[in-house]
């Protein structure tokens, strides 16, 4: 919420979702940068930009 400066919503909920399940199918590694790196990425495909 802090990197898109969002208050909660429908867009944190389709990130949180997202990250979770590209942790679980092995997409990612379950780390910090690799999230913060996989949610920029999501973030810009959503139309949210990074402030």
């Amino acid at each position: 919420m802090k990197i898109f400066n969002l208050k909660p919503s429908r867009e944190i909920g389709i990130l949180k979702e997202a990250v979770k399940e590209a942790i679980l199918e092995g997409e990612i590694p379950n780390d910090y940068q690799a999230a913060y790196d996989f949610v920029l990425k999501r973030g810009k495909k959503l139309g949210i930009k990074k402030i």
